[in-house]
């Protein structure tokens, strides 16, 4: 378990990327989808590098790692019984931990109330994510006055960067008790930053901030003074979930070895802020994280293969590279000092080296060097059987039942019962995305099964499940098999429907298949399409290809795009399917495996119709057509084959590759009588806060199924 993508876990997924440990298990769990690497984060303040630039894309690489990405918060960490509690997922129990989770700003000894305008510098992450905040403060405000309090090189460094990012049209004071007192910054480059901050009219007040009320920073000596905004650059403290952890402390911090391990808890190892090694007082920083990953990558390994590990040696000395004003830079090493715009050069190509390491352009197959853990660590037999033998074990199976309200008995069949005579049914099998949530993973097969249910008319009344997981132990298999069922059950249970029966198995490509039984509700039908009746989308379409841009490292499908596709994974159609039928749709089917032209070339055969279909950027979940140019989905070019002669449409069209494209969740195919379009598309924005998209409408028969304009 890796907590926290900071500047040292990061390297450990590096290492993962080029080396596979057999029988190994990772999971990171982070806040973000990047990690922001501080060395840069002056240069985006000052618009030099864009947000990608500074970041790194976690889920790329953990996809690159053969690692599991989790999107969450940590709550609470329970080392006795190796329990990581989670604020939106299920905990999870780990064997090793590795923590570097960064740290928050140190404000204990300062008190501001809520009306004050107050921004915490750590964690970055957060701090970059309300830059926007700022801007808009800092335009509307007559004031224009920011205040830093803190009076490390962070603080000094910052003040330069808001004072080029607002054209120097801000006033700027940095309020600190000290000035520029950490080790081994000698006195001609205090000297010259403080000479930089004279020149660009930074103020040093030297004063003990007490507290902030509103706009109003109260000081030690009785004064006040006027902000509209400050910022708490006051060092570092723990996250609370980590303080209260019952890890060993050391001057407030996590006490570790010269291995980088807990005191107490040798198989747990921190690095960054939140580590405190023994015997050496070192400043927090980027660059003791990234010397601390170097070890770290290391040792992780070692202990997991029973080896010695190396150690950590602290530099007694090191270089401070302290980005200025325009272009330039101050460096510090030993008793040299140096400003200059070689020395931001400088800066730059050892920032931009280090960020080149976690960048993957056009990587499809990543070469990696193997190791076996299995022999080392050989707890529990695993069970490679094939047939009735591959299941999981029954531990892990009864461990999780155990937990459940239903079949505590553990019956061989259960009885379901039915109002109706009839009843709709469903099967759906998808295979589990590298690297995704197998939380998320559930949620999204359980909407994909779901669609099929609603396209038919009806809601889901119970479901069967068969989960696969990696060959693994009981620990890994635990894991995959309760956060696939988590992530069904909590779909499960907003249509109230009754998990009937499942079964689970051990597999080299895990995945998850669902049977679905539904009432019937709504009469809905693919014969019946009516010439005139409008064909909506419940949502756009584009899983097919943007997941293949995912798979492919393509630089074209950034963080930001990946969040959305996911989010989108994450969003059902029932409120869709509701708005419909209670416009009077009685044709609707789910846009899925074959793509849209094979599910609409079906209604059309079936109800003797051809289709009449615009075609426009609205209709992608990303608009970006170069990824849609260059990628497809390995189902691409069946689909293709399967359809092209039904359909008409121009092979230059910009947009053809979008109806072979085949959709994991994707839309539902609505069919709207024309005299219900105002009331129908009122309707659908009011329950499913979106527009549906209107692609076209049923025309008379005519040689072609479909033709697309």
């Amino acid at each position: 378990m890796l907590i926290g993508g900071g500047h040292a876990n990061v390297q450990v997924l590096r290492k993962l990327c080029m080396n596979k440990y057999k029988g190994l298990n990772v999971i990171l769990i982070s806040e973000g989808y990047e990690s922001i690497y501080s060395g840069m984060t002056p240069g985006y303040i000052k618009k030099i590098y864009s947000l990608e630039d500074i970041s790194i894309d976690l889920q790329r690489l953990c996809f690159n790692a053969g690692a599991t990405f989790i999107k969450d918060k940590v709550i609470n960490l329970d080392n006795k019984n190796q329990i990581i509690h989670l604020n939106q997922n299920p905990s999870i129990s780990y064997d090793t931990l590795s923590i570097n989770s960064g740290s928050i700003s140190n404000n204990q000894s300062i008190k501001f109330d809520e009306k004050s305008n107050v921004i915490s510098v750590k964690p970055i992450s957060t701090f970059i994510s309300k830059l926007k905040v700022i801007d808009e403060l800092i335009e509307k405000s007559s004031n224009r006055k920011i205040s830093i309090i803190g009076g490390g090189v962070a603080a000094f460094e910052l003040s330069f960067a808001l004072y080029k990012r607002y054209s120097e049209n801000i006033s700027l004071d940095i309020i600190s008790d000290q000035f520029l007192i950490e080790k081994n910054l000698n006195q001609s480059s205090i000297n010259t930053l403080k000479k930089i901050a004279k020149n660009l009219n930074i103020n040093l007040i030297s004063k003990k901030v007490i507290d902030i009320h509103d706009s109003e920073i109260s000081l030690e000596d009785g004064s006040k003074s006027q902000s509209e905004l400050v910022l708490l650059s006051t060092g570092a403290a723990l996250p609370d979930w980590l303080a209260e952890s019952n890890l060993k402390m050391n001057e407030n911090f996590i006490a570790v070895n010269h291995h980088l391990q807990s005191l107490n808890f040798n198989n747990v190892f921190v690095s960054g802020d939140a580590a405190s090694i023994e015997n050496f007082n070192r400043p927090k920083s980027g660059v003791m994280a990234v010397r601390q990953g170097e070890i770290l990558k290391e040792n992780l390994f070692l202990y997991l293969l029973k080896k010695p590990l190396k150690k950590f040696k602290p530099q007694k000395n090191w270089l401070y590279l302290i980005g200025t004003h325009q272009n330039s830079a101050v460096l510090n090493y030993f008793n040299f000092s140096f400003e200059g715009k070689w020395c931001w050069l400088l800066k730059k190509i050892i920032d931009l080296n280090f960020m080149k390491k976690f960048s993957f352009p056009g990587h499809k197959d990543m070469h990696k060097k193997i190791h076996n853990l299995n022999e080392i660590n050989d707890d529990i037999p695993k069970m490679y059987c094939q047939g009735c033998g591959s299941k999981v074990s029954k531990n892990t199976l009864v461990n999780f039942l155990s937990n459940q309200k239903s079949n505590n008995e553990l019956s061989d069949a259960t009885e379901i019962k039915f109002k109706q005579n009839e009843i709709l049914q469903t099967i759906d099998h998808i295979k589990l995305f590298q690297s995704f949530n197998p939380y998320d993973f559930g949620i999204i097969s359980y909407l994909h099964s779901q669609n099929d249910i609603l396209s038919a008319g009806g809601t889901v009344h119970s479901l069967s499940v068969s989960i696969g997981v990696p060959f693994s132990k009981n620990l890994v298999e635990s894991f995959y098999l309760e956060y696939f069922m988590r992530g069904i059950q909590n779909e499960a249970e907003k249509d109230r429907a009754s998990l009937a029966s499942g079964h689970s198995y051990q597999t080299e490509e895990p995945a998850i298949t669902v049977t679905m039984n539904g009432n019937k509700i709504e009469k809905s039908n693919k014969f019946l399409g009516i010439e005139g009746n409008l064909i909506y989308l419940s949502k756009p379409l584009g899983t097919g290809y943007l997941l293949a841009a995912y798979f492919q490292n393509s630089k074209l499908f950034s963080i930001s795009d990946f969040e959305k596709l996911l989010n989108y994974l994450k969003k059902g159609n029932k409120l869709a399917a509701q708005s419909a039928f209670l416009c009077g749709s009685q044709l609707m089917t789910d846009i899925s495996g074959f793509g849209l032209a094979s599910h609409l070339g079906d209604i059309c055969q079936s109800s003797n119709l051809s289709a009449q279909i615009q075609l426009n950027k609205d209709i992608l979940i990303n608009d970006k057509l170069e990824i849609l140019k260059n990628f497809e989905s390995s189902g691409y070019k069946n689909n293709y084959l399967s359809s092209f002669n039904s359909i008409d449409i121009k092979n230059d069209h910009p947009l053809s590759k979008i109806v072979f494209d085949p959709q994991t969740n994707g839309p539902l195919l609505i069919a709207i009588d024309k005299e219900k379009k105002n009331e129908f598309e009122n309707n659908f924005e009011k329950n499913y806060l979106s527009k549906p998209l209107l692609i076209g409408e049923f025309i008379k028969r005519k040689e072609k199924q479909i033709y697309f304009e």
